[in-house]
Order: structure tokens, then sequence, then C-alpha cells
């Protein structure tokens, strides 16, 4: 009888054990798909403050650039400073007629429309005679 309730507790510990072994299986697939979706998660994240962040610092070195580049605007009596957030691109400084501050604007539009960003211009320029 000993031998008996013997077997049948190792019997039911074995098919416990295997219960317990292919539930852990489970678990550990489960943990693992929850896993790779949460890393997946933090990447894309990770990914759109890049893309935000690049394209902010990014776009004010071409814009200056690009300012730089036209003759008409690379003069010593105009002066030009250009920042950059993820809302806007700022123009501040002065130049030397209306029809130079509107240049400004359309050079700094063409800029941003080439590199496929959405920011609206702030032209703070001062015209200056």
């Amino acid at each position: 009888m000993k031998f008996t309730v013997l077997a049948i507790l190792a019997a039911l510990f074995v098919i416990g054990c295997g219960n317990t072994a292919e539930g852990m299986k489970e678990d550990t697939a489960e943990n693992r798909q929850k896993s790779a979706e949460s890393t997946q998660n933090v990447v894309e994240g990770a990914k759109a403050a890049g893309d935000t962040f690049g394209a902010a610092t990014m776009l004010t070195p071409k814009v200056k650039v690009a300012l730089e580049a036209d003759k008409r605007l690379n003069l010593p009596e105009n002066l030009i400073d250009v920042d950059s957030t993820d809302e806007a691109v700022s123009l501040s400084g002065h130049v030397t007629s209306s029809a130079l501050k509107d240049l400004a604007t359309e050079i700094t539009q063409k800029v941003i429309t080439e590199a496929g960003s959405k920011q609206k211009i702030e032209n703070k320029l001062e015209v200056k005679s």
C-alpha cells in the first residue's frame, strides 16, 4: 500500500512538474512577446523624438547657409540671426530694405519646404536704412 501511495504521489509530482514546466514555457513566450512590443514602442518613440529634434536643429544651419548664399542679403550692413524650434523658424536682426526682409522670408520658406518641415516663419527683421 505504501508503494502504491508513493507511486501515485510520484506520478502526481511528475505531472505537476510537467504542467509547471509547460506553464513556464508559455509564460516565457508571453513575456518575450510583451518585451518585444515594449521595446518596439520605445524605439518608435525615440525615433519620433529624434526626428523632431533633428528637424529643428538641422533647419537652422540650412536656412543660414541659404540666406548667406544670396548676394543681396550677404552684405555687412545686413545682420540676420536664425533660430528654429519644432513650431517656427525665427529671423531676427536687421536688413536695409523691406524687399530684403521679404526675400529672407521667401528663402526661408523654400528651405522649410525642401526639408519637408512644417514650421511657420516668424520674421522679426527690422528695416534699417
